[in-house]
């Protein structure tokens, strides 16, 4: 319920806890810093999946194709 009607709510989540750090003596956490795919692999399987396996140039990634397959 809290989080829905409460300092959790959406409409006010942004006025309040600030509020609510202070009150209990916290300092505001800092923002995560958003991590992309390429960044993701690269950590996950040590390899950049930007990087051409034949010649070792740079791809450059320009769009996806929904509904679209490695069948067919």
């Amino acid at each position: 319920m809290v989080r829905y009607f409460g300092f959790l709510a959406n409409r006010v989540c942004g006025e309040k806890l600030p509020q609510v750090y202070r009150a209990l003596g916290m300092d505001k956490p800092e923002p995560v810093a958003k991590v992309c795919y390429a960044q993701m692999v690269k950590q996950f399987l040590s390899r950049d999946p930007f990087e051409c396996v034949l010649c070792g140039g740079r791809m450059v990634y320009r769009r996806a194709i929904a509904g679209l397959n490695v069948e067919g």
